[in-house]
């Protein structure tokens, strides 16, 4: 069902089928001298259904678009070949852009298959097939104009200043419309759900810490709604990212509390000893593509008191080793 959210702003619903996250909210703006929609869903035959459907109860065709991705993610970028085809400006950020090119590649899965492995108990227990990152990465690389930090992005009667949102992704980006208090966010901000914050590697240090600098960025600017990707259109922008800043400072103190003193542990030892919302019995029931994200969160989690001082890293056996050094975060 189409929705009217402001003048000229308008969003439907695009299924994700067989994911916890359910559907995507694309976001979708008209103009004059043209229209811009933003994100796409996956590459999946229930996705392209819906996004063809919205697009054709805006009564507009895919060829009627500029296309904004906000992020590299499969579920926001899966069908933007759909839109090149038709001939469609594409826009994203250089960093994601380039990571998006690159993950369409056979060379970045080895490379990522090796640094996942220093964070793996068991060698070989997981394969490139068992992420959907990989199942379901761009055929191809695209061709994109890059959308600068600070620069304006003008549609219609709003401009938009393109927005460093990092954290979620390495080059997530956002488009802030000050005059009117509204962000196109994407995952950066999500109720009731957390956005993922995974280890993008040594190339990207701490990136939990960014996606906490990028939350305090955000919370002095007199923004009245936050245009999510996933759950709710954020409405009470600054007491959620408050919620957010909270939540993963409680999750710090967790794995903390999880650790004894002078014992070592591997990433998938302390994921293991804390708790989730997936439900199963016991980490070893986990989903091997569940175990993906978990562990990719709980090693930018360990990454971000290795660099507060609070946790000591060491390799051993091409495997990435975490002491704790200090009991309190505070």
């Amino acid at each position: 069902m189409i929705q009217e959210i402001a003048k000229n702003i308008y969003t439907f619903n695009v299924s994700l089928p067989n994911t916890a996250l359910k559907q995507l909210n694309v976001y979708v703006i008209k103009g004059e001298d043209r229209n811009v929609i933003f994100d796409t869903g996956y590459n999946l035959p229930e996705s392209k259904t819906d996004l063809l459907q919205g697009i054709k109860e805006l009564g507009l065709e895919v060829k009627d678009f500029d296309l904004v991705l906000t992020h590299l993610h499969s579920d926001h970028t899966g069908l933007a070949s759909l839109f090149e085809e038709a001939g469609c400006n594409i826009y994203a950020g250089k960093i994601d852009g380039d990571l998006l090119n690159q993950m369409a590649t056979e060379s970045y899965w080895d490379h990522f298959s090796d640094r996942h492995a220093y964070y793996a108990t068991e060698k070989g227990q997981f394969s490139r097939e068992d992420n959907p990152g990989y199942a379901l990465r761009l055929g191809r690389k695209l061709d994109y104009i890059e959308l600068k930090i600070g620069e304006l992005f003008q549609v219609g009667e709003y401009t938009f200043k393109v927005m460093d949102l990092k954290g979620h992704t390495p080059g997530h980006i956002g488009l802030y419309d000050a005059e009117n208090g509204q962000i196109f966010s994407a995952d950066t901000v999500l109720d009731p759900i957390t956005p993922n914050i995974t280890y993008w590697g040594e190339d990207y240090p701490n990136i939990l810490g960014s996606y906490l600098d990028t939350l305090r960025s955000l919370i002095p600017l007199d923004l009245k709604v936050m245009y999510a990707t996933h759950r709710k259109i954020i409405d009470n922008p600054r007491q959620r990212m408050e919620d957010l800043i909270q939540h993963h400072y409680e999750r710090l103190q967790e794995i903390l509390d999880a650790m004894n003193p002078e014992e070592s542990y591997t990433v998938e030892d302390v994921s293991a000893k804390i708790t989730w919302r997936v439900k199963v019995k016991s980490w070893s029931d986990f989903p091997k593509s569940q175990k993906f994200f978990a562990t990719g969160e709980t090693m930018s989690h360990l990454d971000y008191l290795v660099h507060s001082g609070h946790v000591e890293q060491r390799m051993e056996d091409e495997t990435y080793y975490f002491t704790k050094v200090k009991d309190q975060l505070f």
